[in-house]
């Protein structure tokens, strides 16, 4: 939880399907009043406390209403969603596919980070869906998603995840490499040895270490003491595997 707050943290910084079957409600041409947008402003835990119980329902068009409204501020839809989720929980299902559809990356993203809080399974669904999506940030937020969802199945999907071509970009590796490789590396599997002992020469220092980690947890095994450079440690572990002849 406390990654994906970070994250979302990150992508506001940075602004300064699913199972259901009912439709979502057409969005209301309603202008929201300068305390509705004051709601919408509140940091996050405040913002709950106000919408429980009637006012949040009360609110909701409002909300929707600046959701889906391009000439809203970008940050501002993006917390717009987060409150018809706060507001009217598990029943904002159907209008937040239809933002995890919406053309705008950010609508996407929120749709995500929304649909996790009052749905973890569907949530599940569609960040397998978005580990795809063009947008960088929409897929980091799909694998913070998938960090507590880590079964066998999804396993896979990140393991393939890691080399896609849009994960790199002019041939250098992005950093939600790292991000697929720390997620991967909490609870390795047997089988994953040579995948995560490959990842020792990746290109990628970022990776290496999230690979280490991995290989630990695999072997039971920590090697150097105390600090040393990142250099060192890997060098040591790729010495290890050799000696150690561990079948790659």
């Amino acid at each position: 939880m406390t990654k994906l707050l970070s994250s979302t943290f990150v992508f506001l910084a940075l602004l300064a399907t699913g199972s259901f079957s009912y439709a979502a409600t057409p969005t209301p041409t309603i202008t929201p009043n300068s305390a509705t947008v004051e709601i919408i402003n509140l940091p996050a835990d405040n913002r709950k406390m106000v919408l429980s119980g009637e006012q949040g329902l009360k609110l909701y068009p409002e909300f929707q209403a600046v959701a889906f409204n391009d000439a809203q501020p970008m940050s501002l839809r993006w917390r717009a969603i987060m409150a018809m989720a706060e507001a009217k929980k598990e029943q904002a299902i159907p209008e937040l596919l239809r933002a995890s559809r919406h053309e705008m990356w950010f609508m996407r993203n929120a749709a995500l980070v929304a649909m996790n809080e009052v749905h973890p399974a569907e949530a599940e669904l569609l960040a397998k869906r978005l580990l795809k999506h063009k947008a960088l940030l929409v897929r980091s937020a799909a694998v913070e998603i998938l960090r507590t969802k880590v079964s066998a199945a999804n396993r896979d999907v990140l393991w393939e995840e890691l080399n896609q071509s849009y994960n790199f970009k002019n041939k250098q590796s992005l950093w939600i490499r790292s991000q697929i490789v720390e997620v991967l590396a909490v609870k390795p599997k047997n089988h994953e040895l040579t995948m995560f002992s490959n990842l020792l020469s990746d290109k990628d220092e970022r990776i290496q270490i999230p690979a280490v980690r991995g290989l630990e947890r695999l072997t039971g095994v920590k090697l150097g003491e105390g600090k040393m450079k990142q250099s060192a440690l890997v060098s040591m572990w790729k010495n290890y595997i050799k000696k150690e002849n561990i079948q790659l």
